[in-house]
């Protein structure tokens, strides 16, 4: 058994060690770095009317790299991709789901409620394994892709 200073000494050192690990792996998750991103925009309707929130999520399928692209939908129905922090997705195929819950309630807010808002889409449109949607970004082209929900 080594002595206490010894052994504090020690956890400290591989404490200091493991956080330096952390902290050069970190900016290279997803190599957003040296990734090829094209911008991408557009806007999300469901059954003929805009959404005004939620999320738009685009999941490389083979061949494509990269880590998911994500763009939040504003009130205006429109949507930004991005990905790790910049503007675009990968380039390649991706699979296309969307996010749309009913906001929480104020009590249920206040109340710091656990409850799971019901989606305001079909099941389909938010499951990766079931979602009819597919897009291909194209590098060097304005990437407008509109999504219509039934």
């Amino acid at each position: 058994m080594l002595p206490s200073n010894q052994s504090s000494r020690g956890n400290k050192a591989l404490n200091s060690g493991l956080l330096l690990s952390v902290m050069l792996l970190a900016p290279g998750c997803g190599q957003a770095g040296g990734l090829q991103l094209a911008s991408v925009e557009g806007v999300v309707t469901h059954q003929g009317k805009l959404l005004d929130h939620g999320e738009v999520v685009f999941a490389p399928q083979s061949g494509t790299p990269g880590p998911a692209a994500v763009g939040k939908i504003q009130p205006d129905g429109s949507y930004v991709m991005r990905t790790t922090g910049r503007e675009g997705a990968a380039i390649g195929s991706h699979k296309v789901t969307i996010h749309c819950r009913r906001e929480l309630t104020e009590e249920e807010i206040r109340n710091r409620s656990l409850v799971i808002p019901k989606s305001l889409i079909p099941d389909k449109y938010w499951n990766k394994d079931q979602s009819p949607l597919a897009i291909e970004v194209v590098a060097g082209e304005a990437n407008t892709y509109d999504i219509i929900l039934e």
